[in-house]
């Protein structure tokens, strides 16, 4: 197993000052962020899920500018977003370069990178996900590793509770999907038992907003960041890329809409039934209690049936994700899942 990030815990400027970074920085965050704290950085607001154009759009007001080091604040888009850019800051080429497996040579410009949910784990991932049409296209390199996280659950108090959901089942998502490919191992599979753990533990805390419940998510987002950088996602995620891309559904509820039957796939799987045994709950029938208990929507809400079978055939043809599985993936088993869960 493998981490690249050096991971602090504490209070966002306190931990900075500790680092005693020097130079010119670039802070990037969401839009409306108070950066009032930030002093002489210069500041990038990036918009939720952005477009290939919006971060060549970034780039192109960035280029010739000499940054030391990039501080990224915000959700997955925007720690995904400033990995692009610290990484074009070292190495050659355009966004569109970065595209696919091990494109970039060197490791970006030194980022540090903070949460503000608790469900991508871009801050240790491999990973940056970017909207290309009306799909989501990803980079996946080794040296988009931030090199520290800082992980402070006051950051994440007060997120609305449609927003905690989602971003909660992306996580729980990665955990699931990463313990059932073939590419996890004993180290990841402890990971993935942990994480999970946490999320039925801490769900319903981190929806109420109570410190004890953010800080269990918090936790279970992270390790389910390093558990897809070590054994990655599956097809939840490559259903999702392309549900999300093309309908403009948020990340973490398009993830939630296929995990039932992402479950049920599995079945029988003596893996999933081990650990559901150490865990004493059965997942599928947890994911859909939660589901129903708090009115989630299912995929019915957003397309019909054609629609959700041409998800299916595009999804297909993402054969890194589709590999990846303990078991062998057929079209036919995508198109069963995306009609399980109209």
């Amino acid at each position: 197993m493998i981490l690249r990030t050096e991971v602090l815990f504490g209070r966002l400027r306190e931990t900075l000052g500790r680092l005693g970074l020097e130079g010119r920085g670039l802070l990037c965050c969401r839009r409306g962020m108070d950066t009032g704290w930030a002093g002489g950085m210069e500041v990038l607001r990036i918009s939720p899920e952005p477009s290939l154009e919006e971060v060549e759009g970034y780039w192109e007001g960035l280029r010739g500018k000499e940054f030391d080091y990039v501080l990224a604040v915000g959700g997955g888009s925007v720690l995904d977003v400033a990995k692009v850019l610290a990484a074009l800051m070292e190495n050659p080429g355009r966004v569109r370069d970065f595209f696919g497996v091990e494109k970039i040579p060197r490791r970006m410009r030194r980022l540090i990178a903070v949460p503000t949910t608790h469900g991508t784990g871009s801050e240790v991932t491999k990973y940056s996900v970017i909207r290309v049409g009306e799909e989501k296209w990803s980079i996946v390199s080794e040296n988009l590793c931030p090199h520290v996280a800082i992980l402070d659950e006051e950051l994440m108090r007060g997120l609305p509770r449609e927003l905690t959901l989602q971003t909660s089942m992306d996580a729980l998502c990665h955990l699931v999907e990463a313990y059932l490919t073939r590419f996890c191992d004993p180290m990841v599979d402890l990971l993935c038992e942990q994480g999970i753990r946490l999320f039925l533990e801490g769900l319903e805390e981190a929806v109420e907003d109570r410190p004890e419940g953010r800080r269990k998510m918090m936790l279970c987002s992270l390790l389910g960041g390093i558990a897809i950088t070590n054994a990655q996602a599956s097809l939840v995620h490559a259903l999702s890329h392309v549900l999300g891309g093309k309908y403009r559904i948020p990340h973490g509820e398009a993830n939630s809409l296929f995990l039932p039957a992402f479950l049920e796939f599995y079945s029988g799987e003596r893996k999933l039934e081990e650990l559901e045994g150490r865990l004493g709950r059965r997942l599928r029938e947890e994911v859909e209690g939660i589901r129903e208990r708090h009115g989630m929507r299912r995929l019915s809400d957003f397309v019909g049936e054609k629609e959700a079978l041409e998800v299916a055939e595009r999804a297909y043809r993402n054969r890194r994700l589709v590999e990846g599985n303990l078991r062998r993936v057929e079209l036919e088993d995508l198109r069963r899942m995306v009609l399980r869960s109209l």
